[in-house]
């Protein structure tokens, strides 16, 4: 494993100062989740995932464990994969418990200090396949580590977080995912399903 390759979009004070300028000078006041993502705040939305309210976490676990052998066969062998917003790692593991001979695995976060906590983890537990973390905002544009040539790109981009951009800005990261991945390459994305206020409230609020 190496250590986190640290991308120049993670060194954010001015664009914090920037982008929290604003969300907070507009008529409905805002802050981009990724701002709240330090140490203490990954270790925040951890404890937040095990809550029985907060239901993505839970359901899309249970998606992965029934699905995850038809992913796998989708994906074929020897996939590159690469995670956006990898987190504490809990859904890859079951991804590459079930691909076929994973050759790389590219954790992308924000939060420095779990990703390399994790990442180290990763490496004891799957000696097979090389762990290339990135420590970056992967709303910007990035450069990812090198990849072996033959290895299919297989994206994964997990939690509904999608749902956090506007459309403008989904669109233009999913544009960006894709020439990531390149010609043959794949995306397997978690979309969340239209909810009443009540469970959304009780999920988020």
């Amino acid at each position: 494993m190496t250590a986190p390759r640290e991308s120049a979009s993670t060194r954010l004070d001015p664009d914090v100062v920037t982008e929290a300028l604003r969300g907070l000078s507009g008529t409905r006041k805002t802050l981009s989740p990724k701002l709240f993502y330090d140490a203490e705040g990954a270790r925040l939305f951890e404890k937040i995932c095990e809550l029985p309210e907060y239901y993505p976490t839970r359901t899309e676990l249970g998606i992965l464990r029934e699905r995850v052998g038809e992913i796998a066969s989708l994906a074929g062998p020897r996939c590159a994969l690469i995670e956006f917003g990898s987190g504490a790692g809990v859904k890859v593991r079951l991804l590459l418990d079930a691909l076929v001979q994973p050759v790389a695995y590219v954790p992308i976060d924000i939060s420095r200090e779990q990703l390399a906590a994790v990442s180290a983890e990763l490496a004891a537990e799957y000696p097979d396949v090389a762990i290339r973390p990135l420590c970056a905002d992967y709303t910007h544009p990035l450069v990812l580590p090198t990849l072996p040539d033959d290895a299919r790109r297989f994206a994964f981009f997990p939690g509904s977080t999608i749902g956090n951009f506007h459309p403008a800005e989904a669109t233009a990261f999913l544009g960006r995912i894709r020439r990531a991945v390149g010609q043959g390459g794949a995306l397997l994305l978690g979309v969340d399903r239209r909810k009443n206020a009540a469970v959304l409230e009780a999920a988020y609020d």
